[in-house]
């Protein structure tokens, strides 16, 4: 399983994919989720245009990652092992 840098720089990607922006163009901020005092996650916000947020959560225990778009909903989901390129 690839680091947690690894997996910020594939969620940045992703979700600049996924809402049609430049890779890089806006910053990105992640907090670690805990439950009942261990990490369980990380949790992602892509801060775009015009305070347009868009979040996505890795979950360690299962190795997701889940996309959200800008009024919440659930835009995606991603194994990490189908989002790291083949060598």
């Amino acid at each position: 399983m690839p680091n947690l840098s690894s997996i910020r720089d594939l969620v940045l990607e992703e979700l600049c994919r996924m809402h049609q922006l430049l890779p890089n163009a806006f910053p990105m901020t992640e907090e670690c989720l805990v439950r009942q005092g261990s990490p369980c996650g990380v949790f992602y916000c892509l801060h775009g245009p015009r305070s347009v947020r868009l979040t996505a959560v890795f979950d360690f225990a299962s190795a997701r990652v889940l996309f959200y778009d800008s009024t919440g909903q659930r835009s995606g989901m991603r194994c990490v092992k189908d989002m790291i390129p083949a060598a």
